[in-house]
């Protein structure tokens, strides 16, 4: 049996991929506090540190996964300890595993992605009285977009293309990354992230309903709203008069930046192709100047890559 997963922790979503299909849950992290391990709630310890992750969070203290010194932490560690558990990986057999992780380009060099394979390989995790160590699994750490080329290039609409110059535009929850590609080498100095994530879109539209009905909704409620165009609450129904006018200037934004990467190439780039959450909500609503393919389950594509990439299929 395959023994690669592949788990791209991002700002807003954690998602795995490996061969039995793909999970995801949310990246909220929470220090586990002793008045809160009660009922069925069953927090992940991470070196000696507990945490709740995920769906069991409902408290408010959520950890900023965007803080300095986050990534390496026990609290970043803690969504890759509940991945594996959610995956089903067997405390006793750990030595099999094949495990690929993703950094955010801004922050990936060889350097620091040897520092983190040896900080999970040196950490253990213990949750429902299984213990887990980490010391003995293949740990690969590769940039953030990469994952959605290696997705692209073994889809159904890919095929092989190392040579071709590729540009990968990975549109988050906080940011957008672009990465490019030239002849199947990573050009790390050809890397740019932008604080555009589709957050900014979720937070303009929130503002605008709360002007227009009163009401303060969150962004699962304003992503409801732009993608039924309607929202029920207290039993009445709701829409926003604003909404194509503000999904109109956040993708003007997007396109704009998106458009002056693709010219500041260090090379002509043969393909685009776009991943991420992000582009869910911005396709058909986007004007480039460049041509852009999506690639199949744009969501998952970053941690579907990994697993590809890992598996070396």
């Amino acid at each position: 049996m395959d023994s690669t997963l592949g788990i791209d922790i991002g700002y807003g979503l954690t998602k795995t991929y490996n061969s039995l299909g793909s999970r995801s849950f949310p990246t909220v992290v929470t220090s586990m506090v002793p008045e809160e391990t009660f009922g069925e709630v069953k927090p992940i310890q991470v070196n000696g540190e507990k945490f709740l992750v995920g769906e069991d969070v409902m408290s408010k203290w959520v950890i900023d996964t965007r803080r300095t010194g986050f990534l390496g932490s026990n609290a970043w560690l803690a969504p890759l300890a509940h991945a594996i558990v959610l995956n089903g990986l067997d405390p006793e057999d750990m030595d099999g595993e094949n495990i690929v992780l993703g950094l955010p380009p801004g922050y990936y060099s060889k350097e620091v992605a040897r520092k983190v394979v040896n900080t999970v390989k040196s950490s253990s995790f213990d949750q429902d009285g299984k213990h887990y160590e980490l010391s003995g699994a293949e740990i690969s750490v590769i940039p953030q977009g990469v994952g959605i080329y290696f997705a692209y290039q073994v889809g159904s609409s890919g095929g092989l293309m190392a040579d071709k110059n590729i540009a990968v535009v990975d549109i988050g929850h906080y940011t957008i990354d672009m990465i490019f590609c030239a002849r199947g080498k990573y050009i790390e100095g050809a890397t740019t992230s932008m604080p555009l994530g589709v957050s900014l879109l979720l937070d303009d539209i929130c503002a605008a309903f709360y002007r227009q009905h009163g009401w303060s909704i969150n962004h699962h409620a304003a992503q409801k709203l732009l993608h039924m165009g309607e929202i029920t609450l207290f039993q009445e129904v709701y829409r926003l008069e604003q909404i194509t006018n503000i999904l109109h200037a956040y993708s003007s934004k997007v396109a704009a930046t998106i458009d002056r990467y693709f010219e500041s190439l260090p090379a002509e780039a043969d393909i685009g192709i776009a991943g991420g959450g992000g582009v869910l909500a911005l396709h058909g609503n986007i004007k480039l100047q460049h041509k852009m393919f999506i690639v199949d389950d744009p969501v998952i594509a970053n941690a579907k890559g990994y697993y590809h990439y890992g598996s070396g299929r």
